[in-house]
Order: structure tokens, then C-alpha cells, then sequence
């Protein structure tokens, strides 16, 4: 069950980065805000849209003192590649699942004696202190990068 809501503060996690380092969220506090988006496997076009949307819109984030951080299921070596392919400039961290959970992005859906994990396409915006400022679940990904934007104007 997801223990985050908006105007507390984000679960810390550490994950390791393709860039060979340890990612502290309680290290960034401070610092810019923060949007943590999740990849599902870091392949498919769905996440590649999400990527990619995140990607070109980093100027504009970084103009409003936002930094982007990926999180995603596969391991570094794969998400260093989806980097590479794409020309990503933001920090991609791999999860074993559990930060996932904790931020209710893999539910488990139980139907009878069966169950199975759902991935619900989530980002969240974290202000320097490292409140939660907004969460989007299960985003329409053609318009999502202007809702995340939009909120910069009127959540931070």
C-alpha cells in the first residue's frame, strides 16, 4: 500500500544511478525540486515517450530550478543503454522494486486466488524541501509533460 500523499514528505530511498553512485533522495534536499518519474522497464514506447517528453523539456525545468530523476525496474546496465539511445540528460536509478511499492507505482491486483503486479504510470513533484507538491497517477503520457510544467507554475 502507498504510504505517500501530497504536502508530506516524499519516503527516502537510496538506489544506485548509472552514473556509479548511490542516489539519496534526503541528499537533494536543499537543493532544486524535483521530478521522480517511473519507468516501467525502461523499454517500450510507452516509457521511451515518457523519456523523451521528460527530455525536451529539461530546459524548461531547469529554468524553474526542477531536476529530473528516473526510476525504473530494469538494471543499470539497461538503463544505462536506454539512456544512451535516447540522449538522456536526467539521472536514471534502478529500483529492486521496493521504492516502486512504497510510492504505489507496482500494486498487486488480487482477482479470486489469482493476483498479479499493475505498473501505474506515476511522477511526482517534490519541492527543495522534499514535500510531495503534486502526483500524477496513470498519466496520459501526450499530455502529461504539460501538466507536470502547468504545476510548476502553481504547486511550488
Amino acid at each position: 500500500m502507498s504510504t505517500v500523499s501530497v504536502g508530506v514528505p516524499a519516503p527516502e530511498f537510496r538506489l544506485p544511478s548509472i552514473r556509479g553512485t548511490v542516489f539519496s533522495l534526503f541528499e537533494q534536499h536543499g537543493g532544486s525540486n524535483l521530478v521522480l518519474f517511473f519507468l516501467d522497464h525502461a523499454s517500450g514506447s510507452a516509457d521511451t515517450l515518457a523519456a523523451t517528453s521528460f527530455r525536451d523539456a529539461c530546459e524548461f525545468l531547469a529554468a524553474e530550478r526542477t531536476a529530473v530523476v528516473g526510476i525504473g525496474t530494469a538494471d543499470l546496465e539497461d538503463l544505462r543503454a536506454f539512456q544512451e539511445v535516447l540522449g538522456l540528460p536526467f539521472e536514471l536509478l534502478s529500483d529492486d522494486g521496493s521504492v516502486s511499492e512504497e510510492y504505489g507505482v507496482r500494486v498487486r491486483r488480487k482477482f479470486g486466488p489469482l493476483s498479479r503486479d499493475r505498473f501505474r504510470r506515476s511522477t511526482f513533484l517534490l519541492d527543495r524541501t522534499g514535500v510531495i507538491r503534486q502526483i500524477f497517477r496513470d498519466v496520459n503520457l501526450s499530455e502529461h509533460i504539460n501538466e507536470v510544467l502547468v504545476s510548476l507554475d502553481t504547486d511550488l
